[in-house]
């Protein structure tokens, strides 16, 4: 395979993620919902995906950055990941009660977080530094079009009448289909590069701290997490019940925000390649701020698209550059280690937030439900711009075939 298209075969995989973590929103609230459930069981649930990713993620960076298999250090634990993530998505449906639900719903969470640990550690290892930003804008393009997917298709195939759809299952089966396609296709036409491998022989040390641009980046993200992982769980029913919008409104709003992420990844990422990284990244920060202060006062369907359509732009320049910063400021040879951690901020972050909304919305009510995720966002965008990112990182060369 030729160099050039590393950027975009390597970005593939994260249609299934991006597919997957949408249907956090769409799909398993539906599901969920099923069992009358309160908005704290739901939250429970449904943030189980951020509390695996608390120590998962760190885990399999941790065991891939040590490993040494002939086809690579991060292939197999992605196939490992993806292959567990597809059956125990297929078995969702068919769980007779809200406790069964919530034992496989954790396997699909631990599964798919075992995933992602190692694969987000080989997009920085396959392309050069030049092309990072082109290959996570590029990657982030392609999730939100597996967002998209799920926001138009899923509540078609909920509601589709085929014998394929029992228990609701057909759009879970659909899902997990893509999701793993898109994995072969990356694992088949990527070569992974050789990089230094960590020394097995030494202790797990928690010295991430010494790393102090490292710290400043994990801190900015833990609360902008905070109030994404919010807000995501109860949208919405936050349309319907307070906003007396129809569930259909709501899901074309989440499908305005993933459009135009799509729309701005790329060029938000081919930027980011040119300009110092943090600046996109704070630019997109406030942009979500502002966004959410615009939503307090929105009572209306056109109100809500526009709001949503600046949250799409803001959060996407967040997605596109942070992980890029990351791979910058870290060892290279403990990537996969700093990856864990970092997304340890972001799920610890989101497991704290989401349940904490599902409390107050049960005892306070939507009142605090943009306020609160302001004043998350607007502490993260204080940290990231008076903090000062120096890079230590290395890109190695990549190689494909």
């Amino acid at each position: 395979m030729n160099k050039k298209f590393a950027p975009y075969i390597i970005g593939l995989p994260n249609l299934g993620v991006g597919l997957l973590w949408a249907m956090n929103m769409t799909l398993i609230p539906m599901l969920v919902a099923t069992f009358n459930v309160s908005n704290s069981k739901a939250a429970l649930l449904i943030t189980m995906g951020s509390f695996t990713g608390i120590f998962v993620q760190y885990l399999s960076g941790l065991l891939s950055d040590r490993s040494n298999f002939k086809m690579g250090r991060r292939k197999p634990f992605m196939i490992m990941g993806s292959v567990a993530t597809t059956i125990a998505m297929c078995a969702m449906p068919f769980a007779g009660s809200y406790w069964t639900l919530f034992v496989v719903a954790f396997f699909f969470y631990f599964s798919l977080n075992f995933y992602q640990g190692p694969y987000y550690s080989l997009i920085p290892e396959t392309v050069d530094d030049s092309q990072l930003g082109l290959a996570n804008g590029f990657s982030k393009v392609v999730s939100v079009l597996g967002g998209a997917f799920i926001f138009v298709i899923g509540p078609r195939l909920w509601a589709s009448e085929s014998v394929l759809n029992k228990n609701h299952a057909l759009p879970f089966f659909v899902s997990a289909l893509l999701g793993i396609f898109t994995v072969i296709l990356t694992i088949v036409f990527i070569k992974e590069k050789k990089v230094p491998k960590a020394d097995t022989k030494q202790k797990i040390a928690f010295d991430f701290y010494k790393f102090p641009s490292a710290m400043k980046l994990f801190l900015g993200i833990f609360f902008i997490y905070m109030g994404y992982g919010g807000i995501t769980p109860f949208f919405v029913k936050y349309c319907v019940q307070y906003l007396n919008l129809s569930e259909g409104t709501a899901s074309f709003s989440l499908l305005l925000l993933t459009i135009t992420g799509a729309l701005f990844a790329y060029p938000l990422g081919v930027l980011s390649d040119k300009i110092e990284r943090k600046k996109v990244l704070v630019f997109g920060t406030l942009l979500f701020v502002v966004a959410l202060f615009f939503g307090i006062f929105v009572k209306e369907t056109m109100g809500l698209y526009l709001m949503m359509s600046v949250i799409g732009i803001g959060f996407i320049a967040i997605q596109v550059t942070s992980y890029s910063i990351l791979a910058e400021v870290v060892p290279p040879e403990r990537l996969g280690e700093f990856m864990g951690i970092f997304n340890f901020f972001v799920s610890s972050s989101q497991f704290i937030s989401g349940n904490l909304m599902g409390l107050l919305l049960d005892r306070v009510g939507y009142q605090v439900f943009f306020p609160l995720s302001i004043v998350w966002l607007t502490i993260a965008s204080v940290i990231l711009y008076f903090s000062r990112i120096e890079k230590i990182g290395l890109q190695a060369t990549p190689v494909t075939k």
